[in-house]
C-alpha cells in the first residue's frame, strides 16, 4: 500500500466503528492514504464519491470501510436476501481481492454476508449459495453479475434484492466502460 500520511484513522471527522478501527489495528493501518483520507469522510457521511488514484494507494479500504459503516446505520437490519452493498469491478483477480479485503473487515460483523460472484465457478452453484446464505454485499464482475439477474427461473430474484441497495462501487468505472458496462447497465433495468 502507498506510504500513509494523512492522520490516524481517529482523527478522521467521522467516527468510525470500534470494529472497524481494532480491525485496522489489527492488520497494522495507523494512518490513512491520501485517497482515503478525501473519500471516507465523504462516503461515510452518504456523499457521492468518485476517485482516481493509483494501483495500491488504498482505494479499497476507501470504499470497504464506509460501505461497513452505512449498513450498520440503516434503520432496518439487512434481510438474508437483501444486498445492502454491490460492488462492480473488471476482473475475476480485483474482485478475489476485493472480497478478501471485506472478508477480514467482516469477521467482526456476523449479521453480513457477502458473496462473490465471478466467471470460473458454476453459476449454479453461485444461485445455490445466494439461496442458502445470502448476499447483503455482492462482489461481481459484470459478465456473471448479468447472468445472476437472469436466474429467476431458478428461484434467485437478484432484481428485487437490489431494489433496497444502499452503497455501488463502480471500482475501475474507466475499465468498466471499456468493456461495455453501459450498455449493459441499461440492460438490467428491463428486470
Amino acid at each position: 500500500m502507498a506510504s500513509s500520511t494523512e492522520g490516524t484513522w481517529e482523527s478522521l471527522p467521522v467516527k468510525l466503528h470500534e470494529g472497524i478501527l481494532e480491525t485496522l489495528r489489527e492488520l497494522r493501518f495507523t494512518h490513512m492514504t491520501p485517497v482515503q483520507a478525501a473519500c471516507v469522510p465523504l462516503f461515510v457521511s452518504n456523499k457521492d464519491v468518485a476517485a482516481e488514484a493509483v494501483t495500491g494507494s488504498g482505494k479499497t479500504l476507501a470504499f470497504v470501510i464506509p460501505i461497513i459503516e452505512l449498513l450498520l446505520k440503516r434503520e432496518e437490519k439487512l434481510k438474508k436476501m437483501q444486498v445492502g452493498a454491490l460492488v462492480i469491478t473488471p476482473t475475476r483477480e480485483l474482485a478475489l481481492q476485493i472480497s478478501e479485503v471485506m472478508e477480514t473487515f467482516l469477521r467482526r460483523f456476523p449479521e453480513f454476508t457477502q458473496i462473490l460472484l465471478v466467471g470460473g465457478s458454476n453459476p449454479a452453484e453461485d444461485v445455490d449459495r445466494l439461496k442458502d446464505r445470502g448476499g447483503n454485499i455482492v462482489i461481481a464482475t459484470p459478465g456473471r453479475l448479468e447472468d445472476m439477474f437472469r436466474r429467476k427461473s431458478e428461484g434467485l430474484d437478484l432484481a428485487s434484492a437490489v431494489r433496497g441497495l444502499d452503497v455501488l462501487v463502480l471500482d475501475e468505472a474507466d475499465r468498466l466502460l471499456d468493456m461495455g458496462f453501459e450498455s449493459r447497465r441499461r440492460s438490467w433495468r428491463s428486470w
